[in-house]
C-alpha cells in the first residue's frame, strides 16, 4: 500500500486555505513569546454554538497543532484567553479570576454571539484584548485570528 494519496490529501486539506481575520487584531507594544500559541476557552455565557466551532478547530480538518496553536487545560499555561459570550451575573467573578491566573504578557479575544437573556452583563474592563467577534465565527476565521497573534508574536521576536 503507498502512503503518498493520504500524504497528499491532509497537505490539500490543511495547507491550502489561507486564514483570514474578520477583524483587526491590536497589536500589542511589548516584546511578546517565542514559539507557540496555547489557548485557554472559558465560556461564561454564550450558546453552545461557539463551543462547537471551538471543538471543530481541534479537528484533523483545521490541523492547528501543525501551525503551532494548542489548547490548553489551564489558565496558567495560556497566552491567550478566548472568552467565549457575555458574561452571566454568576460568570464574573470566575472570569476576574481567570484573568488574574494568566501569566503575563497575554491577549484576550472574545466572541460575543450575541444570546439575549435578562441575566447577560457587559465585559468587565479587560486588559490586553486585542480582539472581539460577533456572531458565531467559523472555525477558520478564529484560527485567522489566532495566527494574527501568532505572527504578532514571532513578528516582535
Amino acid at each position: 500500500m503507498q502512503w503518498w494519496p493520504i500524504y497528499g490529501l491532509r497537505r490539500m486539506l490543511t495547507e491550502k486555505n489561507i486564514y483570514k481575520s474578520p477583524v483587526d487584531v491590536a497589536r500589542p507594544s511589548s516584546r511578546i513569546f517565542n514559539r507557540s500559541l496555547f489557548v485557554y476557552v472559558i465560556d461564561v455565557g454564550s450558546s453552545n454554538a461557539s463551543n462547537f466551532e471551538i471543538t471543530a478547530l481541534e479537528s484533523p480538518l483545521y490541523n492547528i497543532h501543525s501551525l503551532g496553536v494548542f489548547m490548553t487545560d489551564s489558565p496558567r499555561h495560556a497566552d491567550v484567553l478566548l472568552i467565549l459570550g457575555k458574561p452571566a451575573a454568576a460568570m464574573l467573578q470566575p472570569l476576574q479570576e481567570t484573568i488574574s491566573q494568566m501569566p503575563n504578557p497575554f491577549f484576550i479575544i472574545t466572541i460575543d454571539d450575541n444570546v439575549p437573556g435578562e441575566y447577560m452583563r457587559d465585559y468587565p474592563e479587560l486588559p490586553n484584548h486585542v480582539a472581539s467577534l460577533t456572531g458565531v465565527p467559523s472555525p477558520s476565521q478564529i484560527l485567522g485570528v489566532l495566527l494574527d497573534i501568532a505572527k504578532t508574536k514571532r513578528r516582535e521576536k
